[in-house]
């Protein structure tokens, strides 16, 4: 099948009309007014951020996902999305009927059309690459500069279960353990909070999605803001599957260390001030998204891990380098 007709036989069933029926070499869209875009890309290389030799519907699910949790730290709404894919030749068409399969869903699930994008064959790794455009009215995207100084810093969902999803899948801990199946569920299909988004926009002073492990992601957000963040580690709110794991760890509290740092959680680190803390609170508790405070913002600059007690935990390596 040549790249014209795997467009014809798989993608243009999931265009949208931006897209122009992909048969041409853009999109056009208009903004409705009063509403400013978002755009956001994120890449995915085999072996590297998705197990070598996978390519099936939950990548692409995945794949649409990660970039959903970007919009949604923005507080945007996720309207479409360009998709580009640099494929091995090893990817054959029932291969890319389930990939595509796994975008279907995930559209449904968001609300999405594809717009467009690239399809192309390579040598080595496939690389996945989505670019995703979103709304937000006027003047009211949430960014990464927004935190000051007495804010309170909260996460939503748990931290830690893709973490342990992957080293299951990379053979690293015990795959016996009755948890297992549910952190490489965690691993290949995040949940952001997408249901948040419009309290996000309502209430959080700032935001920023977690990819590349919470303090790594917490100390981008503070270093935008110009800001210090303390983040108690017994506060950061763990599944009962991964807290179970903590307690049969040697050392609980690098056990602990390691869920904070281990990245591939897309949940949402915000700042907001007390003063929106219970509105925020009541928006997560109808939408059934757990939200926990587990710090503060302070004057200065870095992030600190602290203990229960005050004293300062020494984090080596905050999160997932690129470089």
């Amino acid at each position: 099948m040549d790249e014209f007709g795997f467009i014809a036989k798989y993608l243009s069933g999931l265009a949208g009309r931006e897209a122009l029926d992909l048969k041409d070499d853009a999109a056009v869209w208009t903004p409705p007014k009063g509403l400013d875009a978002v755009i956001s890309m994120d890449t995915q290389i085999e072996a590297v951020h998705f197990p070598d030799g996978k390519f099936d519907g939950q990548t692409a699910e995945k794949l649409i996902r990660v970039n959903v949790s970007d919009l949604v730290a923005k507080g945007a709404d996720p309207v479409g999305y360009f998709l580009s894919l640099a494929l091995s030749e090893q990817i054959g068409e029932d291969d890319l009927a389930g990939f595509c399969q796994g975008l279907a869903r995930a559209q449904a699930t968001y609300g999405l059309k594809l717009w467009g994008g690239d399809t192309t064959r390579g040598v080595g790794k496939n690389v996945l690459t989505i670019t995703m455009i979103g709304t937000v009215p006027a003047g009211k995207t949430v960014l990464r500069s927004g935190a000051k100084p007495g804010d309170l810093v909260c996460v939503t969902g748990n931290v830690g279960d893709s973490y342990l999803g992957l080293k299951t899948i990379l053979n690293q801990i015990d795959i016996r353990d009755t948890q297992s199946e549910y952190w490489v569920q965690a691993y290949h299909l995040p949940d952001p909070p997408f249901a948040l988004r419009a309290a996000i926009r309502k209430y959080a002073s700032a935001a920023v999605d977690i990819s590349d492990g919470l303090f790594a992601d917490a100390g981008h957000l503070a270093g935008v803001s110009g800001v210090s963040m303390d983040i108690f580690l017994t506060t950061i709110p763990l599944s009962t599957a991964s807290t179970r794991w903590v307690l049969g760890a040697a050392n609980h509290q690098k056990a602990r260390l390691d869920l904070a740092t281990g990245g591939d959680d897309y949940q949402v680190l915000m700042c907001a001030p007390e003063r929106r803390i219970s509105g925020l609170k009541r928006r997560a508790n109808k939408a059934s998204i757990a939200l926990t405070i587990i710090g503060k913002v302070t004057d200065g600059a870095g992030v600190r891990c602290m203990d229960s007690q005050g004293n300062e935990i020494p984090v080596d390596t905050p999160g997932y380098k690129h470089f």
